[in-house]
């Protein structure tokens, strides 16, 4: 019985085969599990690829359809309200016309819903062309029925839209002209409801076909990961028992060695160095690499608890003085945004002596290293960099710390005079040094993006301001402040006056552009301690901070001149915008701060309300109420 197990393993485990066949069948093991997770895969991706395609060129071209008609709808709407309006033929005319044209595009859409084809979808105020794609017919008899019944709503659409533009250019029916608005209305928004709900139910079959695919994505990864276990446990199982027949003539240092690589040595174990000859010298320097990995390994999980950058350049710079006994040692970061370095080691840096010029601090491009990414050394090449103010006879070591694959820091050694200190002493304390820096960069670069990522929280990406959650966060500290220093908080709400029509008219990338001509002429017109917030759509809080009281409206009037002066570049000249401003004092109007926003905002459509273009001053007589 035991015979027979034993034939089973040496079986299992090629232990009778030669060393090529042992590697050929576990390749082909290997193979074998590498083709079945890629099956898994290749099925996968051609079923979600169908999925998609069904998606893409169905569903979202219907939804995109529906949304285009709702907004032509609106804009059939608006020529309605102005044929009211105006007084003028050809005005009336014009957009009798420019309504009943955004209607027959409508019927013209829904019926390429109906029976397919390809939309061009572009504006009937500005001629601007925004998309086209192919739209496939509609086979579900329920939809079909719902896009007829809306056909029907737009033809009576135009019907209202036609009497209404006879009635205002007769002169006749005046007192019924209103009741066939009204009626036109009424009938625009149930139609645009419908059109609504429609793209509503569209979106939910595009969230059954998402939620489809990541069913099967789940599936396919579960199937892989199955296949992965499985694959991995055979290949460890069969690895191991291979490696063991291949292993017995090997004794105690390939053996330690073997360990190590597989990740299961103990680190505090040492190998006996019985001897003086190669294998005892191979037996001690497997011994200090041992300790070497020990303390790398304790230190990577130290600093991957550390709070902060700062916390490790700290421990890098005590192992590189006290654990590997450099006498001089500094620790730059780099800051590639401000195009400067600064020292973080060791930590008051103001009363030691520098081996930089202070030149590379104002200009990190001209830091070697930092130009080049490379090791910067005397040691072989004397006066290599012309930044080191020493001696030429100083040896020096100057390593990048990589974050982020640029350089983010450089470690700089003073290691001794040349021909006094031990080189190869000074290299292996360098090798061990570059380990640490090594284990440290991507620690380090994890720490800084989480910085950088909590700064960005605060910063709108448009326009640079800082946005409504950095208020929330921090207006405590500036009430505060402003409180124990015994001053006025000046708060400005701006608008800008008919920044919809801009988006309508000219697009939402002309739109994006006022806002940031908008913002910078904000900011450039305030002091550096005042804040601008992006507090809305486009809307933007200025707090003066430290103003004396009725300063606030000189600022506000300032700002006004400024937007009403600037010119934005667009393609064929430019456009001119205007900005309402309300203005209130805290605490002068209310010891309560959001209280003070409120009123600035009251003051603001009280400027909206006196023809805009205006800064208003808040007065009690605006806000009745007792609490905001």
């Amino acid at each position: 019985m035991r015979d027979m197990f034993k034939k089973i393993i040496n079986l299992l485990t090629f232990t009778d085969l030669p060393v090529r066949k042992k590697f050929i069948l576990f390749s082909l093991g290997s193979l074998f599990w590498l083709a079945v997770i890629s099956a898994i895969g290749l099925i996968t991706m051609f079923d979600m690829s169908a999925k998609s395609k069904l998606m893409v060129d169905v569903i979202g071209p219907h939804e995109k359809t529906a949304n285009i008609v709702v907004r032509k709808l609106r804009g059939a709407s608006i020529s309605a309200h102005k044929i009211v309006l105006y007084k003028d033929t050809e005005r009336i005319n014009n957009n009798y016309l420019n309504g009943k044209a955004r209607l027959e595009d409508c019927r013209s859409y829904l019926k390429i819903l109906l029976t397919g084809g390809r939309i061009k979808d572009y504006s009937r105020g500005t001629g601007q062309f925004y998309n086209e794609f192919i739209v496939l017919p509609l086979y579900d008899p329920e939809k079909r029925k719902f896009v007829e019944d809306v056909i029907v709503k737009v033809s009576n659409l135009e019907e209202l839209l036609s009497e209404l533009s006879e009635k205002k250019l007769s002169g006749k029916g005046e007192g019924t002209m209103l009741e066939t608005l009204s009626e036109y209305d009424a009938l625009t928004r149930n139609t645009v409801i419908v059109m609504n709900e429609y793209a509503i139910s569209i979106g939910k079959e595009w969230g059954t076909f998402a939620n489809i695919i990541k069913s099967r994505f789940n599936i396919a990864i579960v199937l892989i990961s199955l296949a992965f276990a499985i694959a991995a446990m055979l290949s460890g199982v069969f690895g191991i028992l291979i490696s063991r027949s291949l292993s017995r003539p090997i004794k105690a240092i390939i053996g330690q060695i073997k360990a190590l690589s597989a990740g299961e040595i103990d680190l505090t174990k040492k190998l006996d160095v019985a001897s003086k000859d190669e294998l005892g010298a191979l037996s001690a320097e497997f011994n200090r690499l041992m300790d070497t990995i020990g303390h790398v390994t304790s230190f990577k999980k130290i600093i991957e608890e550390d709070e902060s950058v700062e916390d490790i350049y700290m421990r890098l710079g005590r192992i590189f003085i006290d654990d590997l006994e450099f006498d001089n040692c500094v620790i730059y970061e780099v800051s590639s945004s401000k195009n400067n370095m600064k020292i973080v080691y060791p930590p008051e840096a103001d009363g030691i002596e520098l081996h930089c010029k202070r030149d590379i601090q104002l200009d990190c491009e001209l830091c070697r290293v930092k130009r080049t990414g490379h090791i910067v050394t005397s040691a072989d090449y004397p006066n290599i960099c012309k930044y080191y103010t020493e001696s030429a006879n100083d040896i020096h070591y100057c390593i990048p710390i990589i974050v982020g694959g640029n350089v983010g820091g450089v470690v700089q050694f003073v290691c001794g005079k040349r021909g006094v200190c031990d080189i190869d002493d000074i290299k292996r304390k360098i090798s061990r040094a570059k380990q640490y820096i090594t284990e440290a960069q991507p620690v380090l670069e994890a720490k800084r993006l989480m910085k950088t990522l909590k700064e960005s929280a605060f910063k709108d990406a448009l326009t640079g301001l800082y946005n409504r959650r950095f208020l929330e966060e921090s207006f405590e500290n500036i009430v505060a402040g402003v409180l124990r220093r015994g001053t006025t908080l000046g708060l400005m709400m701006c608008d800008l006056d008919f920044f919809k029509q801009t988006n309508d008219v000219y697009g939402h990338d002309v739109g994006d552009m006022v806002l940031k001509e908008a913002a910078d002429n904000i900011r450039k017109n305030v002091r550096t301690s005042d804040l601008v917030i992006r507090f809305g759509g486009e809307e933007f809080l200025v707090l003066l901070i430290d103003t004396k009281p009725g300063d606030s409206l000189d600022v506000a009037e300032k700002i006004r001149e400024r937007i009403e002066d600037s010119k934005v570049k667009i393609a064929g000249g430019f456009i001119q915008k205007t900005i309402s401003i309300g203005v209130s004092e805290f605490p002068t109007d209310t010891q309560n701060f959001w209280e003070a926003v409120k009123y600035a905002d009251v003051a603001l459509y009280k400027a909206k309300e006196r023809g805009r273009n205006r800064v208003v001053r808040f007065s009690a007589e605006m806000w009745a109420e007792e609490k905001y």
